[in-house]
């Protein structure tokens, strides 16, 4: 997976923990998968991270949406 995260924060975050669920055409979930990402978003800054890997994701699946749920503040 790529994508970007947004610090809007007056602090440096590490260790971000994201969560992502993926789900076929028609909304039925399938999986669920949570990685942290080691690196460090400095404030009101943005970071792209390309070619994540999150592990086994179910074939069938064709949807996904992840979210930042913690992060260390640095």
């Amino acid at each position: 997976m790529t994508f970007t995260l947004r610090n809007d924060n007056d602090y440096a975050v590490k260790d971000v923990e994201i969560f992502c669920s993926f789900s076929r055409r028609d909304g039925t979930h399938l999986t669920d998968r949570k990685r942290v990402l080691p690196d460090t978003v400095n404030m009101k800054s943005r970071k792209t991270f390309s070619r994540v890997h999150v592990g086994f994701v179910n074939i069938n699946a064709n949807q996904a949406k992840c979210s930042p749920v913690a992060a260390r503040r640095l």
